[in-house]
């Protein structure tokens, strides 16, 4: 309810958008092997992106519903986990995710919790969940596999404004492994390796508008830091299955 609300204050100040924006509602779900303090967590990582991707851009309502468990994987360190869509719902020009996983190593949880990263690290993988850089590829004209060149209009426009006036594109890790590469900013780009979808954990995070805008360039209507909101209206659409690929997500070693 309380994400239904913010949605239509949000509404009421986009009046040309309003009868072509969707609702949103994240749901996760399952959470075995999960603390109550961890998944409490998950639940302020849902209301995080709720309370900034405010309604779709098409008129299609996204009910998302993400698994999430804490299996034992390969012990403390090494691999975390896997994030990523599983289903979604398909228009003309692109796809709302409605289904995603999110499994996390049980020996790394704890870990996570004592030092105070677990929270960023929930909010990361749930943006994968989303879309960011696991759904890219079935848009037109946002990136080109190994390309390390993203050419979203809503987040290269950020880019300019935040880092680099000058930019031609967002630039995207295509050095690192595979679960990395091609699904996260480049740990280099000019809004530093601390922008939480860089691809290595280091310390205090930021969420930067870059970061915020590629969700409008995947059809969201985004309230930005600074209370902007960006997204534009678009046309009707059709539903389908789809299985995505899940995403390997490593701890950076010292």
């Amino acid at each position: 309810m309380k994400s239904l609300q913010v949605l239509a204050i949000y509404l009421l100040l986009l009046p040309s958008v309003e009868s072509h924006a969707g609702l949103i509602n994240i749901n996760v779900f399952d959470k075995s092997g999960l603390s109550s303090t961890q998944a409490d967590f998950f639940d302020k990582a849902v209301n995080f992106w709720e309370s900034t991707l405010i309604a779709t851009q098409k008129n299609i309502n996204v009910d998302m519903q993400i698994k999430a468990t804490a299996p034992a994987i390969d012990g403390q360190g090494g691999i975390l986990g896997q994030a990523g869509p599983r289903g979604g719902t398909f228009y003309d020009g692109g796809v709302y995710v409605t289904q995603g996983i999110m499994e996390f190593d049980t020996a790394d949880l704890g870990a996570l919790e004592t030092n105070g990263t677990l929270f960023d690290v929930i909010v990361h993988e749930m943006a994968h969940v989303i879309g960011f850089g696991t759904i890219w590829g079935l848009f037109d004209n946002l990136y080109v596999q190994d390309s390390g060149e993203y050419l979203g209009k809503y987040a290269l426009a950020m880019y300019r404004e935040e880092f680099d006036a000058d930019a031609t594109f967002v630039p995207v890790d295509i050095v690192s492994r595979v679960g990395t590469k091609n699904s996260h900013w480049d740990e280099n780009w000019a809004g530093g390796g601390s922008d939480i979808m860089t691809g290595f954990l280091e310390g205090s995070t930021k969420v930067s508008n870059t970061t915020l805008a590629a969700f409008a360039d995947i059809g969201y209507i985004v309230k930005l830091n600074d209370g902007r909101i960006i997204g534009v209206s678009a046309p009707a659409t059709f539903s389908l299955f789809l299985m995505f690929g899940a995403f390997l997500l490593r701890l950076k070693k010292s």
